[in-house]
Protein backbone atom coordinates (compact mmCIF):
# COMPACT_ATOMS: atom_id res chain seq x y z
CA UNK A 1 0.00 0.00 0.00
CA UNK A 2 1.06 3.61 -0.56
CA UNK A 3 2.96 5.25 2.23
CA UNK A 4 4.63 8.64 2.53
CA UNK A 5 7.12 7.94 5.27
CA UNK A 6 10.35 6.00 5.69
CA UNK A 7 12.10 4.41 8.63
CA UNK A 8 15.83 4.86 8.94
CA UNK A 9 17.99 4.24 11.98
CA UNK A 10 14.89 3.55 13.99
CA UNK A 11 13.20 6.94 13.35
CA UNK A 12 10.24 7.83 11.12
CA UNK A 13 10.76 10.45 8.39
CA UNK A 14 8.04 11.93 6.19
CA UNK A 15 8.94 12.43 2.52
CA UNK A 16 7.44 15.61 0.91
CA UNK A 17 7.56 14.15 -2.61
CA UNK A 18 5.96 10.89 -1.51
CA UNK A 19 3.29 12.84 0.38
CA UNK A 20 2.43 14.92 -2.68
CA UNK A 21 2.23 11.75 -4.80
CA UNK A 22 -0.05 10.17 -2.21
CA UNK A 23 -2.29 13.24 -2.15
CA UNK A 24 -2.37 13.35 -5.94
CA UNK A 25 -3.46 9.70 -6.06
CA UNK A 26 -6.18 10.58 -3.51
CA UNK A 27 -7.53 13.37 -5.74
CA UNK A 28 -5.96 16.36 -4.01
CA UNK A 29 -4.41 19.23 -5.90
CA UNK A 30 -4.78 22.86 -6.86
CA UNK A 31 -7.56 24.65 -8.66
CA UNK A 32 -6.28 27.37 -10.96
CA UNK A 33 -8.67 29.01 -13.36
CA UNK A 34 -9.82 32.34 -14.71
CA UNK A 35 -12.04 33.02 -11.69
CA UNK A 36 -9.12 33.02 -9.25
CA UNK A 37 -6.12 35.25 -8.83
CA UNK A 38 -4.62 32.59 -6.58
CA UNK A 39 -4.82 28.81 -6.43
CA UNK A 40 -7.01 27.02 -3.90
CA UNK A 41 -6.88 23.50 -2.52
CA UNK A 42 -9.37 20.96 -3.84
CA UNK A 43 -10.09 17.26 -3.91
CA UNK A 44 -11.64 15.70 -7.01
CA UNK A 45 -13.50 12.40 -6.69
CA UNK A 46 -14.97 11.33 -9.99
CA UNK A 47 -16.92 14.36 -11.23
CA UNK A 48 -17.22 15.97 -7.81
CA UNK A 49 -15.00 18.88 -6.74
CA UNK A 50 -14.58 19.58 -3.05
CA UNK A 51 -12.79 22.67 -1.75
CA UNK A 52 -10.58 21.74 1.19
CA UNK A 53 -8.34 23.35 3.79
CA UNK A 54 -4.83 22.36 4.84
CA UNK A 55 -6.34 21.09 8.08
CA UNK A 56 -8.71 18.79 6.19
CA UNK A 57 -5.81 17.41 4.14
CA UNK A 58 -3.82 16.72 7.30
CA UNK A 59 -6.84 15.01 8.86
CA UNK A 60 -7.24 12.87 5.72
CA UNK A 61 -3.63 11.70 6.07
CA UNK A 62 -4.12 10.97 9.77
CA UNK A 63 -7.19 8.83 9.05
CA UNK A 64 -5.23 6.95 6.40
CA UNK A 65 -2.53 6.11 8.92
CA UNK A 66 -4.97 5.37 11.73
CA UNK A 67 -7.64 3.42 9.83
CA UNK A 68 -6.55 2.35 6.35
CA UNK A 69 -2.86 1.53 6.08
CA UNK A 70 -1.98 -2.03 7.08
CA UNK A 71 1.09 -2.03 9.33
CA UNK A 72 3.36 -4.99 10.00
CA UNK A 73 2.84 -4.59 13.72
CA UNK A 74 1.28 -2.31 16.31
CA UNK A 75 4.64 -0.86 17.34
CA UNK A 76 5.31 0.46 13.82
CA UNK A 77 1.82 1.94 13.69
CA UNK A 78 2.37 3.70 17.01
CA UNK A 79 5.72 5.09 15.84
CA UNK A 80 4.26 6.52 12.64
CA UNK A 81 1.32 8.07 14.46
CA UNK A 82 3.56 9.65 17.08
CA UNK A 83 5.86 11.09 14.43
CA UNK A 84 2.92 12.35 12.38
CA UNK A 85 1.41 13.98 15.46
CA UNK A 86 4.39 16.33 15.67
CA UNK A 87 4.64 16.96 11.91
CA UNK A 88 3.17 20.32 10.89
CA UNK A 89 5.45 21.90 8.30
CA UNK A 90 4.45 19.57 5.46
CA UNK A 91 0.88 20.83 5.78
CA UNK A 92 1.64 24.54 5.83
CA UNK A 93 -0.45 26.23 3.19
CA UNK A 94 2.58 27.43 1.22
CA UNK A 95 3.98 23.90 1.08
CA UNK A 96 0.68 22.45 -0.12
CA UNK A 97 0.59 25.09 -2.87
CA UNK A 98 3.55 23.23 -4.38
CA UNK A 99 1.17 20.43 -5.40
CA UNK A 100 0.23 20.24 -9.10
CA UNK A 101 -2.92 21.79 -10.52
CA UNK A 102 -5.80 19.52 -11.47
CA UNK A 103 -7.40 20.02 -14.84
CA UNK A 104 -11.15 20.27 -14.45
CA UNK A 105 -14.08 21.39 -16.55
CA UNK A 106 -16.53 22.91 -14.11
CA UNK A 107 -20.15 23.05 -15.20
CA UNK A 108 -20.95 26.74 -14.86
CA UNK A 109 -24.02 28.87 -15.40
CA UNK A 110 -23.88 31.12 -18.43
CA UNK A 111 -25.77 34.25 -19.43
CA UNK A 112 -28.62 32.16 -20.86
CA UNK A 113 -28.41 28.82 -18.99
CA UNK A 114 -28.51 27.83 -15.33
CA UNK A 115 -28.27 24.50 -13.54
CA UNK A 116 -29.69 23.08 -10.32
CA UNK A 117 -27.89 19.91 -9.24
CA UNK A 118 -29.64 17.17 -7.26
CA UNK A 119 -28.39 13.80 -6.03
CA UNK A 120 -30.11 11.95 -8.88
CA UNK A 121 -30.55 14.50 -11.66
CA UNK A 122 -29.94 17.98 -12.98
CA UNK A 123 -32.36 20.75 -13.91
CA UNK A 124 -31.18 22.69 -16.95
CA UNK A 125 -32.92 26.06 -17.01
CA UNK A 126 -33.17 28.44 -19.95
CA UNK A 127 -35.51 31.24 -20.99
CA UNK A 128 -37.64 28.61 -22.77
CA UNK A 129 -38.23 26.39 -19.77
CA UNK A 130 -36.96 23.90 -17.18
CA UNK A 131 -35.66 20.52 -18.34
CA UNK A 132 -34.84 17.53 -16.15
CA UNK A 133 -31.73 15.70 -17.40
CA UNK A 134 -29.25 13.05 -16.26
CA UNK A 135 -25.68 13.75 -15.19
CA UNK A 136 -24.56 11.70 -18.20
CA UNK A 137 -26.21 14.29 -20.45
CA UNK A 138 -23.68 16.97 -19.48
CA UNK A 139 -19.90 16.93 -19.47
CA UNK A 140 -17.84 18.36 -16.67
CA UNK A 141 -17.28 18.56 -12.94
CA UNK A 142 -19.67 19.76 -10.24
CA UNK A 143 -18.78 21.44 -6.97
CA UNK A 144 -19.89 19.27 -4.06
CA UNK A 145 -21.57 22.21 -2.32
CA UNK A 146 -23.64 22.94 -5.44
CA UNK A 147 -25.39 19.57 -5.17
CA UNK A 148 -28.72 19.75 -3.34
CA UNK A 149 -29.09 16.88 -0.89
CA UNK A 150 -32.38 15.72 -2.36
CA UNK A 151 -33.64 13.28 -5.00
CA UNK A 152 -36.08 15.06 -7.29
CA UNK A 153 -38.85 12.82 -8.63
CA UNK A 154 -41.06 15.28 -10.54
CA UNK A 155 -41.10 15.08 -14.32
CA UNK A 156 -43.30 18.14 -15.01
CA UNK A 157 -41.02 21.07 -14.19
CA UNK A 158 -43.00 24.01 -15.54
CA UNK A 159 -45.48 24.73 -12.76
CA UNK A 160 -45.09 27.28 -9.94
CA UNK A 161 -47.34 25.93 -7.20
CA UNK A 162 -47.28 25.00 -3.53
CA UNK A 163 -47.01 26.65 -0.13
CA UNK A 164 -43.93 28.68 -0.88
CA UNK A 165 -45.55 30.13 -3.96
CA UNK A 166 -48.48 31.25 -1.79
CA UNK A 167 -45.99 32.73 0.68
CA UNK A 168 -44.35 34.76 -2.11
CA UNK A 169 -47.75 35.96 -3.23
CA UNK A 170 -48.61 37.11 0.30
CA UNK A 171 -45.41 39.10 0.83
CA UNK A 172 -46.17 40.92 -2.43
CA UNK A 173 -49.74 41.72 -1.40
CA UNK A 174 -50.98 45.27 -1.97
CA UNK A 175 -54.43 46.83 -1.88
CA UNK A 176 -53.78 47.82 -5.51
CA UNK A 177 -54.10 44.61 -7.54
CA UNK A 178 -51.91 45.92 -10.34
CA UNK A 179 -49.08 46.64 -7.89
CA UNK A 180 -49.50 43.19 -6.29
CA UNK A 181 -49.16 41.49 -9.67
CA UNK A 182 -46.14 43.59 -10.64
CA UNK A 183 -44.35 42.93 -7.36
CA UNK A 184 -45.08 39.20 -7.55
CA UNK A 185 -43.47 39.15 -10.99
CA UNK A 186 -40.65 41.33 -9.67
CA UNK A 187 -39.91 39.03 -6.72
CA UNK A 188 -39.81 36.04 -9.07
CA UNK A 189 -37.08 37.72 -11.09
CA UNK A 190 -35.25 38.89 -7.95
CA UNK A 191 -35.11 35.32 -6.64
CA UNK A 192 -34.07 34.14 -10.09
CA UNK A 193 -31.26 36.71 -10.20
CA UNK A 194 -29.98 35.64 -6.78
CA UNK A 195 -30.02 31.92 -7.65
CA UNK A 196 -28.55 32.31 -11.15
CA UNK A 197 -24.86 31.44 -10.76
CA UNK A 198 -23.76 33.91 -13.43
CA UNK A 199 -22.61 37.50 -12.88
CA UNK A 200 -21.90 40.34 -15.25
CA UNK A 201 -20.50 43.76 -14.28
CA UNK A 202 -23.22 45.73 -16.05
CA UNK A 203 -25.95 44.01 -14.02
CA UNK A 204 -24.46 43.65 -10.54
CA UNK A 205 -26.98 44.44 -7.79
CA UNK A 206 -27.34 44.08 -4.06
CA UNK A 207 -30.86 42.99 -3.17
CA UNK A 208 -32.26 44.85 -0.15
CA UNK A 209 -35.25 43.30 1.63
CA UNK A 210 -37.06 45.70 3.98
CA UNK A 211 -39.92 45.49 6.43
CA UNK A 212 -42.97 47.68 5.84
CA UNK A 213 -43.31 50.85 7.91
CA UNK A 214 -45.75 50.13 10.72
CA UNK A 215 -45.54 53.36 12.62
CA UNK A 216 -45.30 51.84 16.08
CA UNK A 217 -41.68 50.76 15.99
CA UNK A 218 -42.66 47.08 15.75
CA UNK A 219 -40.77 45.35 12.97
CA UNK A 220 -39.85 41.84 11.98
CA UNK A 221 -41.91 38.75 11.38
CA UNK A 222 -42.68 39.75 7.79
CA UNK A 223 -40.91 36.80 6.16
CA UNK A 224 -37.51 38.27 5.26
CA UNK A 225 -35.50 35.64 7.10
CA UNK A 226 -37.69 32.86 5.76
CA UNK A 227 -37.10 34.00 2.19
CA UNK A 228 -33.33 34.19 2.65
CA UNK A 229 -33.38 30.72 4.22
CA UNK A 230 -34.86 29.50 0.94
CA UNK A 231 -31.71 30.52 -0.91
CA UNK A 232 -29.49 28.21 1.15
CA UNK A 233 -31.68 25.25 0.19
CA UNK A 234 -30.66 25.80 -3.44
CA UNK A 235 -27.24 27.51 -3.40
CA UNK A 236 -24.33 27.58 -0.92
CA UNK A 237 -24.94 30.63 1.29
CA UNK A 238 -23.07 32.48 4.01
CA UNK A 239 -24.87 34.57 6.65
CA UNK A 240 -23.32 37.55 8.40
CA UNK A 241 -24.85 39.50 11.28
CA UNK A 242 -25.33 43.01 9.89
CA UNK A 243 -24.86 44.63 13.29
CA UNK A 244 -21.24 43.45 13.35
CA UNK A 245 -20.39 43.35 9.65
CA UNK A 246 -17.70 45.77 8.51
CA UNK A 247 -16.83 45.53 4.83
CA UNK A 248 -13.40 47.10 5.39
CA UNK A 249 -12.43 44.46 7.97
CA UNK A 250 -9.91 42.17 6.27
CA UNK A 251 -11.64 39.15 7.83
CA UNK A 252 -15.15 40.31 6.80
CA UNK A 253 -15.45 37.47 4.28
CA UNK A 254 -13.74 34.79 6.36
CA UNK A 255 -16.77 32.49 6.09
CA UNK A 256 -16.92 32.81 2.31
CA UNK A 257 -15.12 30.30 0.09
CA UNK A 258 -14.89 29.52 -3.60
CA UNK A 259 -18.18 27.59 -3.42
CA UNK A 260 -20.22 30.42 -1.87
CA UNK A 261 -22.92 31.70 -4.22
CA UNK A 262 -24.90 34.05 -1.94
CA UNK A 263 -23.82 36.30 0.93
CA UNK A 264 -26.69 37.39 3.20
CA UNK A 265 -25.94 40.37 5.46
CA UNK A 266 -28.79 40.13 7.91
CA UNK A 267 -30.45 42.94 9.86
CA UNK A 268 -28.11 45.83 9.11
CA UNK A 269 -28.50 48.82 11.45
CA UNK A 270 -29.64 52.35 10.73
CA UNK A 271 -27.08 54.59 9.02
CA UNK A 272 -25.21 51.61 7.55
CA UNK A 273 -22.71 52.93 5.00
CA UNK A 274 -23.84 51.14 1.85
CA UNK A 275 -20.99 52.64 -0.20
CA UNK A 276 -18.57 50.38 1.68
CA UNK A 277 -20.17 47.44 -0.15
CA UNK A 278 -19.59 48.87 -3.64
CA UNK A 279 -16.35 46.91 -4.24
CA UNK A 280 -17.96 43.67 -3.05
CA UNK A 281 -20.96 44.17 -5.36
CA UNK A 282 -19.10 45.03 -8.55
CA UNK A 283 -15.54 43.80 -8.02
CA UNK A 284 -13.56 40.81 -6.72
CA UNK A 285 -13.84 39.23 -3.27
CA UNK A 286 -10.68 39.04 -1.15
CA UNK A 287 -11.01 36.15 1.30
CA UNK A 288 -8.78 36.05 4.32
CA UNK A 289 -8.96 33.91 7.44
CA UNK A 290 -6.95 34.22 10.60
CA UNK A 291 -3.62 32.40 10.42
CA UNK A 292 -4.20 31.51 6.74
CA UNK A 293 -3.08 32.99 3.46
CA UNK A 294 -5.66 35.10 1.66
CA UNK A 295 -6.88 34.39 -1.84
CA UNK A 296 -8.97 36.34 -4.31
CA UNK A 297 -12.10 35.25 -6.14
CA UNK A 298 -12.68 37.40 -9.19
CA UNK A 299 -15.97 39.23 -9.76
CA UNK A 300 -17.51 36.61 -12.03
CA UNK A 301 -17.38 34.04 -9.25
CA UNK A 302 -17.85 36.19 -6.13
CA UNK A 303 -21.14 35.78 -4.21
CA UNK A 304 -24.25 37.81 -4.87
CA UNK A 305 -25.25 40.12 -2.04
CA UNK A 306 -28.57 40.07 -0.16
CA UNK A 307 -29.26 42.56 2.65
CA UNK A 308 -32.12 42.54 5.14
CA UNK A 309 -32.98 45.59 7.20
CA UNK A 310 -35.67 47.55 9.02
CA UNK A 311 -34.30 50.79 7.60
CA UNK A 312 -33.88 52.55 4.29
CA UNK A 313 -30.31 52.60 3.03
CA UNK A 314 -29.36 56.23 2.63
CA UNK A 315 -28.21 57.58 -0.70
CA UNK A 316 -30.12 58.78 -3.74
CA UNK A 317 -27.02 59.29 -5.86
CA UNK A 318 -26.70 57.42 -9.13
CA UNK A 319 -23.97 55.08 -7.84
CA UNK A 320 -26.16 53.87 -4.97
CA UNK A 321 -29.32 53.55 -7.05
CA UNK A 322 -27.46 51.60 -9.74
CA UNK A 323 -26.11 49.05 -7.26
CA UNK A 324 -29.24 47.99 -5.40
CA UNK A 325 -32.82 46.82 -5.75
CA UNK A 326 -35.11 47.65 -2.81
CA UNK A 327 -38.00 45.31 -2.07
CA UNK A 328 -40.44 46.13 0.76
CA UNK A 329 -42.37 43.19 2.20
CA UNK A 330 -46.09 43.52 2.69
CA UNK A 331 -47.64 43.72 6.13
CA UNK A 332 -49.47 40.42 5.66
CA UNK A 333 -47.22 38.49 8.07
CA UNK A 334 -46.42 39.72 11.55
CA UNK A 335 -45.92 38.34 15.03
CA UNK A 336 -49.54 37.17 15.21
CA UNK A 337 -50.02 35.97 11.62
CA UNK A 338 -47.07 33.77 10.75
CA UNK A 339 -46.39 31.40 7.85
CA UNK A 340 -46.39 28.60 10.44
CA UNK A 341 -49.95 29.37 11.50
CA UNK A 342 -51.21 30.11 8.00
CA UNK A 343 -49.72 27.03 6.33
CA UNK A 344 -50.01 24.68 9.32
CA UNK A 345 -46.36 23.91 9.97
CA UNK A 346 -42.83 25.25 9.88
CA UNK A 347 -41.39 25.81 6.44
CA UNK A 348 -38.58 23.39 5.56
CA UNK A 349 -39.00 21.49 8.86
CA UNK A 350 -42.56 20.14 8.74
CA UNK A 351 -42.64 19.69 4.96
CA UNK A 352 -43.63 16.52 3.18
CA UNK A 353 -41.97 15.34 -0.04
CA UNK A 354 -44.66 17.10 -2.11
CA UNK A 355 -43.79 20.45 -0.48
CA UNK A 356 -40.10 20.02 -1.29
CA UNK A 357 -40.88 19.07 -4.89
CA UNK A 358 -43.06 22.17 -5.28
CA UNK A 359 -40.42 24.37 -3.67
CA UNK A 360 -37.49 23.26 -5.82
CA UNK A 361 -39.51 23.54 -9.02
CA UNK A 362 -40.67 27.00 -7.93
CA UNK A 363 -37.06 28.11 -7.44
CA UNK A 364 -36.21 26.74 -10.89
CA UNK A 365 -39.15 28.66 -12.34
CA UNK A 366 -37.89 31.86 -10.71
CA UNK A 367 -34.57 31.40 -12.51
CA UNK A 368 -36.43 30.67 -15.74
CA UNK A 369 -38.47 33.87 -15.45
CA UNK A 370 -35.34 35.91 -14.80
CA UNK A 371 -33.71 34.44 -17.91
CA UNK A 372 -36.90 34.98 -19.92
CA UNK A 373 -37.17 38.68 -19.03
CA UNK A 374 -33.41 39.14 -19.11
CA UNK A 375 -33.52 41.48 -16.12
CA UNK A 376 -35.06 42.12 -12.72
CA UNK A 377 -38.56 43.52 -13.12
CA UNK A 378 -38.54 46.74 -11.03
CA UNK A 379 -40.84 46.51 -7.99
CA UNK A 380 -43.31 49.30 -7.36
CA UNK A 381 -42.59 50.87 -3.99
CA UNK A 382 -42.17 54.40 -2.69
CA UNK A 383 -39.01 53.77 -0.70
CA UNK A 384 -38.48 57.49 -0.18
CA UNK A 385 -41.91 57.83 1.46
CA UNK A 386 -41.01 54.98 3.81
CA UNK A 387 -37.79 56.81 4.75
CA UNK A 388 -39.78 60.01 5.37
CA UNK A 389 -42.24 58.27 7.70
CA UNK A 390 -39.45 56.60 9.64
CA UNK A 391 -37.36 59.73 10.20
CA UNK A 392 -39.78 62.61 10.71
CA UNK A 393 -42.59 63.29 13.14
CA UNK A 394 -46.06 62.54 11.69
CA UNK A 395 -47.11 66.10 12.49
CA UNK A 396 -44.51 67.38 10.06
CA UNK A 397 -45.98 65.41 7.16
CA UNK A 398 -49.48 66.63 8.07
CA UNK A 399 -48.25 70.22 8.26
CA UNK A 400 -46.49 70.00 4.88
CA UNK A 401 -49.52 68.42 3.23
CA UNK A 402 -51.86 71.19 4.41
CA UNK A 403 -49.70 74.31 4.62
CA UNK A 404 -47.01 74.08 1.91
CA UNK A 405 -47.84 74.39 -1.77
CA UNK A 406 -45.64 73.77 -4.80
CA UNK A 407 -44.24 76.71 -6.79
CA UNK A 408 -44.38 79.02 -3.77
CA UNK A 409 -41.21 80.36 -2.16
CA UNK A 410 -41.07 80.06 1.65
CA UNK A 411 -38.70 81.44 4.26
CA UNK A 412 -37.18 78.36 5.86
CA UNK A 413 -36.81 79.84 9.35
CA UNK A 414 -40.38 81.21 9.35
CA UNK A 415 -41.79 77.80 8.36
CA UNK A 416 -39.66 76.19 11.07
CA UNK A 417 -40.94 78.65 13.70
CA UNK A 418 -44.60 78.36 12.65
CA UNK A 419 -44.44 74.56 12.58
CA UNK A 420 -43.17 74.37 16.17
CA UNK A 421 -45.59 77.02 17.38
CA UNK A 422 -48.43 74.78 16.11
CA UNK A 423 -46.82 71.63 17.55
CA UNK A 424 -45.34 72.69 20.89
CA UNK A 425 -45.40 69.20 22.41
CA UNK A 426 -42.97 67.54 20.00
CA UNK A 427 -39.25 67.74 20.58
CA UNK A 428 -37.44 70.48 18.68
CA UNK A 429 -34.74 69.67 16.15
CA UNK A 430 -31.96 71.84 14.76
CA UNK A 431 -32.68 73.93 11.70
CA UNK A 432 -30.15 71.85 9.74
CA UNK A 433 -32.13 68.68 10.52
CA UNK A 434 -35.33 70.49 9.56
CA UNK A 435 -33.74 71.12 6.18
CA UNK A 436 -33.15 67.34 5.89
CA UNK A 437 -36.85 66.80 6.61
CA UNK A 438 -37.72 69.18 3.78
CA UNK A 439 -35.51 67.15 1.45
CA UNK A 440 -37.04 63.85 2.57
CA UNK A 441 -40.51 65.25 1.87
CA UNK A 442 -39.42 66.31 -1.61
CA UNK A 443 -37.97 62.87 -2.39
CA UNK A 444 -41.06 61.08 -1.08
CA UNK A 445 -43.53 62.98 -3.25
CA UNK A 446 -41.37 63.54 -6.31
CA UNK A 447 -40.72 67.24 -5.85
CA UNK A 448 -37.53 69.10 -6.63
CA UNK A 449 -36.31 71.11 -3.64
CA UNK A 450 -35.06 74.50 -4.83
CA UNK A 451 -33.08 76.45 -2.23
CA UNK A 452 -31.91 80.05 -2.32
CA UNK A 453 -30.87 82.80 0.05
CA UNK A 454 -30.96 86.57 0.28
CA UNK A 455 -28.86 88.22 2.95
CA UNK A 456 -29.43 86.27 6.15
CA UNK A 457 -32.66 84.68 4.93
CA UNK A 458 -32.80 81.15 3.45
CA UNK A 459 -35.68 80.13 1.21
CA UNK A 460 -37.04 76.92 -0.28
CA UNK A 461 -39.57 76.12 -2.99
CA UNK A 462 -40.97 72.84 -4.28
CA UNK A 463 -41.42 72.29 -7.97
CA UNK A 464 -42.59 69.26 -9.96
CA UNK A 465 -39.80 67.05 -11.31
Amino acid sequence: MTKFWTKASGSIKFDPEALHNFLKESGFGLLKNGNLEDAILIQVIGRIIKTVTSREIRNFCWRYIDETYVFQNLEERSQVKNAFYGERTLFYYDNLLLMPAIKILEIKDTADTSYMFFKNCVLRITAKGVEKIKYDDINGHVLEKDIIDYELTSEDCDEAVGKFNLFISEICDNENQEISENNYKSLFTIIGYILHRYKEPSNAKAIVFMDPYRGDGANGGTGKSLLTKAFEKVRPCVYEDGKFFHAKDKFALSQVDYSTRVLVIDDIPQNFDFTKLFPLITEKAVIERKYQNKYTVLFERSPKIVITTNYVLEGLDESTIRRKIDFIFSDHFNRETTPESEYEGLFFIDWEAEDWEDFFLLMANCIQKYLEYGKIIPPKFNVAERALKMEVHPSFIEYMNTQIKPNVRYNKKIVYTVFYSQNPTIGKIELTTFRKWLKLYADAYDYKLNESHSGNDNFFEYSQQ
